[in-house]
């Protein structure tokens, strides 16, 4: 993220970011982290994930979970103690006088963070199945442990192999999405001796919304910055991780994360990336915060889905900073009386979008337009058009991520493939007819 040149605004943003040499014990980082993050962050509202379970492939991990341990029953110990002795840790040695201190004690972090001495404590190979169950068997932070330095040797011997391994990655940070470990994902993300494991955007995507359901906002843009260095696939804008990135800059709520979302948004545009509804929208929203509804309008224009309930609230708001009462009206009067046309959900207006409407025209002090928007308001709520959402609600609502089908021709035989069936008879009537006609005009 060079490129963003945002290092001093990460600087600024991050006081408490966990880095790889941290050599404090892991549950000590996890509370120092907490404690910091509760002082330098307050968000908006009560923190959730931005991604359903469903999207990010956590149901069917629990399930796999489950199965193999129903598989292995009382045996699972025994499996587990074959592996133990297989791969022994080597002791940390301890650092020569002169070793700066932040990086000393890094590899004797416990209770659950990971060993950083070199790979496993053995040469013995790692298969595929046995790295399978371990992750699908890890409970405790030994295993983890455990799990780790298999991937790091795993990730050692696939390096020479010209084959497809088992893509690991995805798979390892749901573990740890599970286990509730986002200390460790971070640093598994950014471990040299892991390099190569986890490329791939889904892998960053798991672990963002993991800090982001944590309230660790400033970790998310941190995450985000070390992706965008690792230049993964070419890419430097994925979407879903591009939308973690501006919802984050939205629970800061800082002048510094409002200009960082700016320059995200601009750059993958010029870029010719492609950023999502959800992220305009957080983006917007922000803009509202920082008072410049000029730039909230902009931002929601980028969207083609005007009618969408996100859209059309934020818009409303921007339209009442912006004095534009009569286009206000306008929008009210054609979810009043047209809202046949509209999806259920789309013709809802939320009531703290009418509060903040009703008390910029308080503001102006104007009777008139103000007895007007008092009627709409009350059809509005006759015509059952207001939503029990907040905006904000609305905004954190968890995303489920589409089925993209990658194969077009497909995708049109499977439509064809649902449309009702042809009515024989009919067709009988029709030609029937048909010949009728004709040999009516041969005889003219």
């Amino acid at each position: 993220m060079a490129s963003l040149g945002m290092r001093p605004l990460l600087r600024c943003l991050h006081p408490a970011r966990l880095t790889p040499n941290h050599c404090a014990p892991y549950h000590a980082q996890q509370q120092q982290s907490s404690s910091m993050t509760q002082q330098q962050q307050q968000p908006v509202q009560q923190t959730r994930a931005l991604y359903t379970a469903q999207s990010l492939g956590m149901d069917k991990f629990v399930e796999q979970r489950e199965r193999v341990k129903a598989q292995f029953g009382p045996d699972k110990e025994r499996f587990m103690a074959r592996i133990r002795e297989y791969f022994r840790p080597i002791p940390a040695e301890i650092e020569k006088e002169g070793t700066a201190g932040s990086s000393s004690g890094a590899a004797a972090c416990d209770s659950g963070a990971v060993s950083t001495a070199n790979s496993s404590g053995s040469n013995a190979m790692v298969f595929t199945e046995d790295l399978k169950n371990v992750v699908s068997l890890c409970e405790s932070d030994d295993d983890i442990d455990l799990c780790v330095r298999m991937m790091r040797r795993f990730n050692e011997q696939t390096k020479s192999l010209r084959f497809g391994t088992f893509v690991f990655g995805p798979v390892a940070i749901r573990l740890l999405y599970v286990l509730d470990k986002p200390d460790l994902a971070i640093q598994v993300l950014k471990d040299p001796q892991l390099a190569g494991f986890f490329d791939q955007f889904s892998s960053y995507q798991i672990a963002m919304d993991l800090l982001y359901k944590k309230g660790r906002y400033d970790d998310v843009l941190d995450l985000y910055q070390h992706m965008r260095q690792q230049q993964l696939h070419g890419t430097r804008f994925p979407r879903d991780c591009v939308v973690l990135v501006l919802g984050a800059c939205y629970q800061i709520s800082t002048k510094e994360s409002y200009e960082f979302a700016l320059k995200l948004i601009r750059e993958a545009r010029q870029s010719g990336a492609l950023v999502l509804r959800k992220g305009l929208t957080f983006t917007a929203a922000l803009a509202l915060n920082m008072n410049e509804p000029k730039l909230a309008m902009e931002l929601l224009a980028l969207t083609a889905q005007i009618n969408y309930i996100t859209v059309r609230n934020l818009r409303l708001i921007a339209l009442s900073h912006l004095d534009r009462y009569e286009d206000i009206f306008l929008v009210l009067r054609s979810i009043i009386h047209q809202y046949h046309h509209l999806r259920q959900g789309d013709s809802e207006i939320c009531q703290d979008t009418l509060d903040r409407i009703h008390k910029n025209l308080e503001k102006k002090g104007d009777t008139e337009r103000l007895q007007l928007f008092s009627q709409l308001q009350r059809a509005l709520k006759e015509g059952n058009h207001l939503s029990t959402s907040t905006i904000d609600e609305l905004l954190n609502r968890p995303m489920q991520q589409k089925s993209r089908d990658t194969n077009p021709p497909l995708a049109m035989f499977r439509e064809r493939m649902c449309l009702s069936p042809v009515d024989i008879r009919r067709c009988i009537v029709v030609a029937s007819t048909i010949r009728l006609l004709k040999s009516d005009w041969k005889n003219s």
